[in-house]
């Protein structure tokens, strides 16, 4: 029953930036319509905000609808209206007009609309919150915390739950201090903080009492001093290091709660980040992924030449969703799982899936790639894509090619007699889907007037989803099709379930890198570094080392903004051009992901995949490669990708100079 009651509460915070979203659009295209059948429609407005309260003279308009009016421009084109004047005040005195019964009912709806969303806008930030506690309940309930080495024995399980009470404490003493000097929904977001971590960490002390290695023998429990660190959750580690300098360094306990406030200034994007993920557990669930390998299963493909493939097709959903670790977790199950249908070996499924996201940070319409054009204005978005495509270009060749000579056998394409007929056969099935998902999206687009790009898509997705998981089961249970018979019906509330479990330790890692951010930024460690580094070359060398230690410890988005303030002045006063710096940048966290100690990219991988892996007794007999080829492939691609991406420039620019 408690877990119904979750999954539906992660469904329902969920669904409210939906119904926002589309609220918003659906009230802005109204507004539109509304100007096109009735050109007076700014006084047909102002006339019905004056009968809702109920005056019959006059009405004053508040600032805000004035505002709104002027931004939308609406009943300029009226012969009755009175020319603007330069100084507006902040409201105005209206007389209303007459209204017919189709005017008061459509603006009546308008209005009513209207005033929902502003209501559900103003309340984002705490929608945010609400999503990542209640996404937390379940990941720590299902003990899904993000760490380097998942709890094997009851002593890394102690370890991993008591450092979680630790984290939330000192969150929540931080909170505390913060509390009064909040006002409004800042308070409100504090006091949510202050419980919602209590009670996560009361489910810590549950967990501990209702052990899942109580049976195991005292041979089996023991465990290295150094694996029972690596079972504590990243996310500790950096709480505790955020608490230890704002309390004991600082002396101001309340830094911590007041950077993990800041999350809230971007409210709309980690709430964006559950939809796309979201959206990947509900793409899971369906048998697209296996059609899409049906596809290629007629020709008979070397397992690598596969994975390069896909590797290629998962940069279109990771330029949409502005993040590869957000693919990983959305997408990382399906490819990893049809990878070794297909008959890839489990380390080279892994590299894969791990890297399934690192090639399309660069590519339009990349959030991340307008943060940094919107953070920086000697770069532009159209600059920054125009380089992004090459950058590309370079990392999948180079991905071809080292896969190429890393391969275990022959690369010779053996396709089935009539492979063509085969798979035009399953195409069109497969196609189907496709076409659902466009006239969605085309609906959408055209009938709220507005644009399909990394701002709207993380809402029109999960539309497009749940119509696709619908006809899905559908479809399997006409086909019988060995690999879904046996599917059950796709239950959302289980799929919300899993959103949680990936969501919460998504977010609450996402968080607390925000503050570590924070401390780096406050600690002036940045300042130790001279302005000037010698020539570009070697600013370069030293810059590209610094920004894949980032990459190691923060997430993307606290990782641009960090380096905006930080290393992007000392590269543009040592000759740095700012667009080579920046590809460099988004090439360079990518490569931190997926390196070793931390390794983001790998943990998020084994997070989604854990229930498919299987052990394999003789990889320790194997050789070195084969032991970490998971490891190795993705850290060569990347490596080769940045020392181009980085240096080649440089050299070009030295050798036409």
């Amino acid at each position: 029953m408690a877990k119904k009651i979750v999954s539906w509460a992660v469904l329902l915070f969920l669904f409210v930036p939906l119904v926002q979203s589309f609220g918003q659009l659906v009230q802005a295209r109204m507004l539109e319509l509304g100007e096109t059948i009735w050109p007076r429609y700014a006084e047909i407005r102002i006339s019905c905000i004056a009968s809702e309260i109920n005056s019959l003279e006059k009405v004053e308009v508040s600032a805000s609808d004035s505002a709104l009016l002027e931004e939308l421009d609406l009943g300029s084109g009226s012969s009755t209206s009175s020319p603007k004047k330069e100084n507006v005040p902040a409201t105005a005195v209206l007389t209303p007009l007459e209204l017919t019964f189709g005017q008061k009912l459509y603006c009546g709806t308008e209005r009513k609309l209207s005033t929902i969303t502003i209501f559900a806008i103003d309340y984002i930030p705490m929608t945010m919150v609400i999503l990542l506690l209640v996404a937390g309940i379940v990941s720590t309930t299902r003990r899904y915390h993000i760490a380097l080495k998942n709890p094997e024995n009851r002593k890394e399980e102690l370890a991993s739950e008591i450092s979680q009470i630790v984290a939330n404490l000192i969150l929540v003493l931080s909170a505390s201090y913060m509390l009064p000097f909040s006002k409004g929904v800042e308070a409100q977001i504090q006091i949510l903080w202050i419980g919602g971590l209590l009670f996560l960490t009361a489910l810590n002390v549950n967990n501990i009492r209702n052990s899942e290695f109580k049976h195991l023998s005292e041979g089996q429990a023991t465990s290295r001093f150094s694996e029972i660190l690596l079972a504590i959750p990243l996310y500790c580690w950096m709480a505790l290091i955020c608490g230890i300098y704002f309390t004991l360094i600082e002396h101001h306990p309340a830094g911590l709660a007041i950077y993990l406030q800041k999350l809230t200034a971007h409210a709309t994007l980690y709430i964006q980040i559950g939809l796309y993920v979201w959206t990947g557990i509900l793409l899971r669930d369906t048998s697209l992924g296996r059609r899409f390998f049906d596809l290629l299963k007629p020709w008979k493909l070397p397992a690598e030449l596969l994975a390069v493939i896909v590797v290629i097709a998962a940069a279109l959903p990771t330029a949409y969703s502005g993040a590869s670790g957000i693919v990983v977790l959305a997408l990382g199950a399906t490819i990893f799982v049809e990878l070794r249908r297909a008959g890839a070996s489990q380390e080279r499924a892994l590299a894969a899936t791990a890297m399934s996201g690192s090639l399309g940070v660069v590519l339009p319409p990349c959030l991340l790639v307008v943060i940094v054009a919107s953070l920086n204005l000697d770069v532009t978005t159209d600059e920054l894509f125009h380089w992004g495509w090459r950058v590309f270009a370079v990392s999948t060749t180079l991905f071809l090619v080292v896969s190429w000579f890393l391969r275990k056998g022959s690369w010779k394409i053996e396709p089935e007699t009539n492979a063509l007929g085969k798979t035009w056969a399953v195409f069109k099935p497969f196609s189907l889907y496709i076409l659902i998902a466009v006239v969605i999206v085309f609906v959408l687009v055209f009938g709220l007037n507005t644009h399909f790009d990394e701002h709207t898509a993380p809402y029109m997705l999960p539309i497009a989803m749940l119509a696709l998981i619908f006809w899905d089961h559908k479809q399997s249970q006409k086909e019988h099709h060995p690999a879904s018979g046996a599917r059950d019906v796709i239950k959302i509330s289980r799929t919300s379930y899993d959103t949680g479990s990936h969501l919460g330790a998504l977010l609450m890692l996402m968080g607390l890198s925000a503050c570590m951010g924070g401390v780096f930024e406050r600690s002036n460690v940045i300042n130790l570094f001279p302005t000037q580094l010698g020539s570009p070359l070697s600013a370069m060398i030293i810059l590209t080392f610094v920004l894949v230690i980032i990459g190691m410890l923060m997430d993307p988005y606290g990782a641009v903004i960090l380096v905006s303030v930080t290393l992007y002045p000392i590269a543009k006063a040592n000759g740095i051009h700012p667009l080579n710096f920046w590809m460099t940048a988004l090439v360079s966290f990518e490569l931190g992901y997926l390196t070793p100690p931390v390794a983001l990219n790998h943990l998020l991988t084994k997070h989604v995949v854990r229930d498919y892996l299987e052990k394999e007794p003789n990889l320790h007999h194997a050789s070195f490669f084969a032991r970490y080829e998971r490891v190795i492939v993705p850290i060569i691609v990347l490596f080769l990708t940045l020392i181009v991406t980085a240096f080649g420039p440089l050299l070009y620019q030295s050798w036409n100079s």
